[in-house]
């Protein structure tokens, strides 16, 4: 409300604001048509108006009219005036004349304007200047009265000028709680960019160090190796893996980075249930420890001659077990949440990899174990049995017995099958020798064509038995190679016997010899039923036949391809097979030339 009517010099009066009056309380505001919403402030008081007119008669009926419908008003007879209040009152609704004493209307519009854009400013003019109202408008002026007025129209204009405003408010409010909210989602959303990037890098870094881990299987180079990378991607001054020794069940400080173990022959300290280590393998999760200013240094069971002042352990779990405990050392700042995460991540990749190469060595021990047992008993089997056919023979010699047509039958039997099961304890002797590198070989510098001849010598015999002819073609310009020539024929032996084993009576085979790529290449053919491309995997197995049931048509081990292969492979050549079911195969090997510095006489300059 404003103050009591004021004298003028001219002996009118007018309203005129209070000091009082600029800072009183306020209260909710009212008017028809109008419902504040209860949960902003802003709209708990009065709507402020102010009046700009140097008219009283005017003033009076704005001020009693405004006032009844409970506006705050206030008011100012000229420009100057209206300049000095507005930024003090910072009304809401400004009711100028266009034409006052001064400083026009459209000027305090301009000045008003620039305080507050969203202030409703309604011009007052006559019907004579309605043209100025309407250039009123075209500047920012909310809307225009025109002299003499409708109350009714002059409280509808001034009502949608604050519901106007208050909804310019309203909205204004929303684009800031928008503007914060996007920024509170854009904070967001780089967190979690930079988590994703952060998460996507250690995937990658996990990816390409569980590359370099399992690029070997040996257990040694591999706990050396996950150590040294524990400590690189930790930023820790070492790192130590202690891991579960089968036969003891306990843990013993088995690798080491930047640190040295206590040798074997001082005896590994074992992992003691205390401490930082132990609380990490018996609870299955990671521990971190620091040492305190002033307090004494860590020791770590296992590690000759040195202390750290932080560690951080995590355990190794494979296959819902602890088969280890990775522990990182000394870190400048100290182990972050980032890092036990992270290294959680790495020590579970790491424990799959140890578990794969414990099981890798524990199977070269039985496959080892077994080449060992089938040697002695092979080696021991094979004495006895020289001794048997040796008396076979012996009995079979007219020169020293006379036997009659049955006992020369069972004899001949007899004879056939000790030499059939030389021949089997011979290849489980040469597999043995293979698989642990020590089949002998004497390679010298030989023609091949002997070596050929020799082969097919010794299968003379079987090929009548079985009606079959065997063509060898070779070529005339074959330079000579390295090669033991035993072996070389053993592979040609065992190649001879299977075409005549899967060639029906008068049939043929092939054995041929020519320059090819750089190598000779030696191949043997038969026309038999050939190989099923679905058979073509079984071959080069050990102890694998293709037709394996127990009425099969061929015997034998299974080992004798697998023998040709690493024969062939120990001269540095290959072996392969090339087969069509029903139209025959053709296993083919390569062996490689003798180098010129070697094929060059000795003694010439």
């Amino acid at each position: 409300m404003s103050q009591p009517p004021s004298p003028r010099p001219d002996g009118k009066t007018l309203a005129t604001p209070r000091a009082t009056d600029l800072d009183r309380p306020r209260v909710t505001a009212s008017g028809p048509g109008i419902s504040p919403p209860e949960e902003s402030e802003d709209w708990r008081i009065l709507p402020r108006v102010l009046i700009v007119d140097d008219e009283p008669s005017v003033v009076d009926v704005f001020q009693e009219f405004l006032v009844s419908q409970g506006y705050d008003l206030y008011v100012a007879v000229n420009g100057e005036e209206a300049q000095r209040l507005i930024p003090q009152l910072k009304p809401d609704i400004i009711l100028t004349d266009i034409n006052l004493p001064g400083l026009s209307g459209l000027e305090v519009m301009r000045f008003a304007k620039r305080l507050d854009p969203e202030v409703a400013v309604i011009v007052v003019t006559g019907y004579a200047s309605a043209s100025s109202a309407i250039d009123a408008l075209r500047q920012g002026a909310y809307d225009y009265i025109t002299k003499p007025f409708d109350l009714d129209e002059v409280h509808q204009i001034v009502e949608r000028g604050i519901a106007t405003r208050r909804l310019k408010a309203i909205n204004q409010q929303l684009l800031e709680e928008l503007r914060q909210k996007n920024q509170i989602l854009e904070r967001h959303e780089q967190e979690l960019r930079e988590r994703v990037s952060l998460a996507t890098q250690q995937m990658r870094t996990l990816y390409d160090v569980g590359k370099e881990i399992s690029a070997n299987l040996e257990l040694e180079p591999r706990l050396n190796l996950i150590c040294a990378r524990a400590a690189g991607l930790s930023g820790a001054r070492a790192a130590v893996l202690f891991l579960k020794q089968s036969e003891l069940e306990e843990f013993c400080a088995t690798a080491a980075y930047g640190v040295d173990l206590v040798s074997p022959q001082e005896g590994a300290p074992l992992l003691e249930p205390g401490g930082p280590v132990g609380a990490s393998l018996l609870e299955q999760r990671a521990v971190r420890h620091a040492c305190d200013p002033g307090a004494p240094e860590l020791e770590v069971p296992g590690i000759a001659g040195a202390t750290f002042r932080s560690l951080m352990a995590v355990p190794m779990i494979a296959e819902g077990q602890g088969i280890g405990v990775l522990v990182v050392l000394d870190k400048a700042e100290g182990f972050s949440d980032d890092d036990e995460s992270f290294l959680a991540l790495f020590a579970s990749q790491a424990a799959i990899a140890v578990r794969n190469s414990q099981l890798f060595e524990h199977t070269k021990s039985l496959d080892r174990l077994k080449s060992e047992f089938v040697a002695v008993v092979s080696h021991e089997i094979r004495t006895p049995l020289t001794s048997v056919k040796g008396a076979l023979e012996l009995l079979s010699d007219d020169r020293y017995f006379q036997n009659g047509e049955q006992q020369i039958k069972l004899l001949t039997i007899a004879h056939a099958n000790a030499e059939r099961l030389l021949v089997l304890i011979n290849d489980i002797l040469d597999f043995s020798k293979l698989e642990s590198a020590s089949l002998t070989m004497s390679i010298e510098r030989q023609q091949l064509g002997p070596v050929v001849e020799q082969a097919a010598q010794s299968l003379r015999t079987v090929l009548e038995q079985h009606r079959v002819h065997l063509d060898i073609v070779i070529a005339p310009d074959l330079p000579e190679l390295m090669l033991d020539a035993s072996r070389i024929a053993q592979v040609l032996t065992n190649l001879l016997s299977n075409a005549v084993k899967f060639s029906p009576a008068g049939g043929r085979i092939e054995l041929s010899a020519e320059s090819w790529e750089g190598a000779v290449r030696i191949g043997v053919r038969d026309y038999g039923e050939g190989i099923g491309p679905h058979d073509l995997p079984k071959l080069f197995r050990k102890f694998s036949q293709i037709d394996s049931s127990a009425t099969r048509k061929a015997g034998g081990t299974g080992l004798g391809l697998v023998i040709c292969k690493g024969i062939v492979e120990q001269h540095g050549g290959k072996i392969w097979v090339e087969s069509t079911a029903g139209e025959g195969s053709t296993f083919y090997f390569t062996l490689p030339l003798v180098e010129p510095a070697l094929a060059e006489p000795v003694g010439r300059e």
